[in-house]
């Protein structure tokens, strides 16, 4: 039985992403489905991942089943330590969301900030796509970066 979420809130699975990862409730803010997908990637919910996409998410052009599969088994070969929210914000109908996720993959450290851009289909948040860096493009202390820091940072990289 999994006790403490593992979105890193501080709150008990039970009372904070489980709902989502069930169905009962769909997550009131971005910020919530954005920690409620960290979630599921932790505890291996593939179909949780799928549903949570927007439709025009690229990964939604592939077989559902193959993907739910695929993103089910990041679990085994990652293990997700840490998650810090930076920045969220949201409108009626879209929102972002700027994470640093603690991330290790067979030992090596492989975690990444990303500002994540969802959008309301049919009432319900959804994940729309994001720009991710590597940890080692990132400051050495994460709770200084700003969404405009994190912008410069990424217009960088994509320039060398």
């Amino acid at each position: 039985m999994i006790r403490d979420c593992p979105c890193h809130s501080a709150r008990r699975y039970a009372a904070c992403c489980a709902p989502y990862h069930r169905g009962e409730l769909d997550a009131p803010t971005p910020e919530a489905l954005m920690r409620s997908r960290y979630a599921a990637f932790a505890l291996g919910l593939g179909a949780y991942l799928v549903r949570t996409l927007s439709a025009s998410h690229t990964d939604m052009a592939l077989p559902r089943e193959a993907l739910e599969r695929a993103l089910s088994r990041a679990k085994e070969t990652q293990r997700f330590t840490g998650l810090r929210i930076l920045h969220s914000a949201a409108s009626e109908v879209e929102g972002e969301v700027l994470f640093f996720a603690r991330i290790f993959e067979r030992g090596q450290d492989r975690s990444f900030a990303e500002l994540s851009d969802f959008t309301r289909e049919a009432g319900t948040w959804r994940y729309a796509s994001g720009i991710t860096l590597p940890k080692a493009r990132l400051p050495a202390d994460i709770e200084t970066m700003s969404r405009a820091s994190f912008l410069a940072l990424a217009d960088a990289a994509a320039g060398a």
